[in-house]
């Protein structure tokens, strides 16, 4: 095995390590961490979330002295300053390792090369770029935020192979396989937040909390209600971690009595009033939120692509055919010429149960 296959092998490894704080580490990014002598591993390790040991400190740590003149092996540049925990850099400095293989550049202001430029002044060699495309994939949330500066915005649609969320009258509450319905728990786990419309809260009454995945914290729920129409008996009014977001004045009776209650409100009214997608943008940069899962219907869907902030698409496609009175995933202005519709980008698909799972980049991404 020469230079080249080792590092991808072991970079690999590292991913794989990476993926397993994915439910745990938001909004700190996924990182594994090998070290490696000899062609053999002496010392693994990932962050499994925030406040916790880096990948970096718990890999070296188990490797000990043997990590003298070995080979360190990280899908993200280390961190050279001080955090909850101390800098990555200078343990590995420290250690005495003789050379890092580096998937991406840190996106953040505070490293973004900096620890790349110490760690050669130090003597040590530097390998940049290994997977880096499997490395920004797995981390795009946390590259997203600080390249773009607001957070990655996934909307996840179930629908039929001809194209529509319900039937005409909207009963049909389930279109997907319970598999699908299942493989959604992932996507609500490793998010900051939960993004959601009062149409798909009166109509389906939902709590939207992770099931079936062990995780040390639930997401935030934001339900977009512009005229405060939601029922006081309302399930999603029982999470301690919703937020409703209007258009209504505090004065208003509704927003007083819903306050009384306890419930986290916020008006973020546009000059129509209805809620200013943008400011809530803003809201959830000052709340450090860099990944948001949309599950909502056509409305705000709709309203979400028209203002260029949808990132990608996962779409479960059920095996049914609902017909043309069925109800459609997006309104959107009838294209005049194949060239005046915007490509979008497929990443992934794969069988899920019965239903087919694509996942796509908008092309405002």
């Amino acid at each position: 095995m020469n230079k080249k296959e080792q590092d991808i092998r072991f970079i690999t490894e590292a991913l794989i390590l990476a993926d397993k704080g994915i439910f745990s580490v938001s909004p700190n990014p996924a990182v594994g961490a090998i070290v490696v002598k000899k062609g053999k591993i002496i010392g693994k390790g990932f962050h499994s979330s925030p406040g916790s040991q880096h990948a970096e400190q718990i890999a070296l740590n188990k490797a000990g002295k043997d990590s003298i003149g070995a080979t360190l092996y990280v899908n993200l540049e280390p961190c050279c300053h001080y955090g909850k925990t101390p800098p990555c850099l200078d343990l590995i400095i420290e250690k005495k390792i003789k050379r890092v293989v580096i998937s991406q550049k840190d996106p953040n202001p505070l490293v973004n090369g900096k620890s790349i430029k110490m760690l050669k002044k130090s003597g040590i060699d530097v390998e940049l770029g290994v997977l880096k495309e499997e490395a920004m994939r797995l981390n795009k949330s946390f590259n997203h935020f600080f390249l773009k500066k607001t957070p990655y915005i996934t909307a996840k649609i179930g629908m039929s192979l001809d194209g529509k969320i319900a039937d005409h009258n909207w009963k049909s509450k389930w279109i997907t396989s319970k598999k699908s319905r299942l493989d959604v728990q992932s996507l609500r786990a490793q998010s900051c937040a939960i993004l959601t419309g009062i149409g798909t809260i009166s109509a389906d009454d939902p709590m939207l909390n992770v099931r079936n995945i062990n995780v040390p914290r639930q997401p935030f729920i934001f339900v977009l209600d512009s005229k405060l129409r939601i029922k006081l008996d309302a399930k999603i009014l029982s999470n301690p971690n919703l937020f409703l977001i209007t258009a209504q004045k505090k004065d208003s009776t509704k927003y007083k009595k819903l306050k009384k209650l306890g419930i986290n409100l916020k008006s973020i009214p546009n000059s129509f009033n209805k809620v200013h997608l943008h400011k809530l943008m803003k809201l959830f940069n000052k709340m450090k939120f860099n990944e948001v899962l949309v599950e909502s219907g056509m409305n705000l869907n709709s309203a979400l692509y028209s203002e260029g902030l949808i990132d990608e698409f996962v779409i479960y496609y059920a095996p049914k055919i609902l017909g043309d009175a069925g109800r459609g995933m997006l309104y959107v202005q009838d294209a005049l010429n194949m060239s005046d519709i915007p490509s979008n980008k497929i990443i992934s698909y794969k069988k899920i149960g019965p239903d087919l799972k694509i996942n796509f980049l908008t092309s405002y991404h």
